[in-house]
């Protein structure tokens, strides 16, 4: 992991490097284009980009963003993206922590982000390794959008809340060690597993209960390649499981990974 240079981003031929490497993950239908980051750039964003030499690894973008009910400015973290060649290294949580640092020197006290509910890895880095949480589903956040990533698929997001210095951004595991045991905790939704793949099931009632479980599937693009109609169903499903969970009153707090499966852990307020 030290073979690799972090750092903020603001020559243009290295913004370069990030809208190519946008085109090369999701193609060229939602590119953040370099005009935007260098506006972004002159006025309160930040391009974090990691390098292996002179060739961009990762990068991430963030511009300040004042919205309700977040009274303070914050930084809107609105993408990140590593190249395929150089995943599962840690590059993606280095340069969030990156972002952390930098947004901290400028005074902010917060970052948020959006992230699709169905990407569980996703769930698992931003919430239980960063320390993030979760209080509000966007339903059809972009609308619909043509790229191979999100092609098809209403674009629901969460809204990630990430407090820089809140106990478990600032202590790294806390979350990990914490939720490392999820065997006693109920379904919010019933699933089962045919030829590998996940079935989504019936909605669960459980408002008193402390902690509650949302299982998601494991890799939601190969089930997508395997059957629209199972990933479709998983969309719909999870968005009405969360929303009612939500309003009665759950924070998502945690992820972990499983077999076939990944688990969202949903804490009462």
């Amino acid at each position: 992991m030290n073979k690799y240079q972090f750092k903020p981003v603001i020559e243009i031929n290295e913004l370069q490097h990030a809208v190519d490497l946008q085109n090369k993950i999701w193609g060229n239908d939602i590119v953040t284009s370099l005009a935007q980051m260098v506006a972004a750039i002159h006025n309160g964003g930040c391009v974090i980009g990691a390098f292996d030499a002179d060739r961009m690894t990762g990068f991430t973008y963030g511009f300040p963003g004042v919205t309700s009910p977040l009274s303070k400015p914050h930084l809107v973290s609105h993408m990140m993206a590593v190249d395929p060649d150089y995943r599962n290294q840690g590059i993606g949580e280095k340069l969030k922590r990156q972002q952390r640092e930098w947004a901290i020197d400028q005074g902010f006290e917060k970052i948020t982000w959006t992230f699709d509910p169905l990407e569980i890895k996703n769930g698992y880095l931003n919430l239980t390794k960063l320390g993030g949480y979760v209080r509000t589903y966007y339903v059809s956040y972009y609308g619909s959008m043509q790229d191979k990533i999100n092609k098809g698929m209403p674009t629901d997001r969460f809204l990630l809340e990430w407090d820089l210095m809140s106990d478990p951004v600032v202590n790294i595991g806390t979350k990990k060690e914490r939720y490392s045991e999820i065997n006693d905790y109920p379904l919010a939704l019933d699933f089962t597993v045919q030829h590998s793949m996940p079935i989504s099931g019936d909605v669960a009632k459980h408002t008193e209960e402390k902690i509650i479980l949302v299982p998601v599937p494991k890799d939601i693009q190969t089930l997508k390649s395997n059957s629209f109609e199972l990933a479709y169903d998983w969309r719909m499903k999870i968005r009405q499981v969360v929303q009612e969970l939500f309003s009665d009153g759950y924070i998502l707090v945690a992820a972990v990974p499983s077999e076939y499966v990944g688990y969202y852990i949903l804490e009462k307020e």
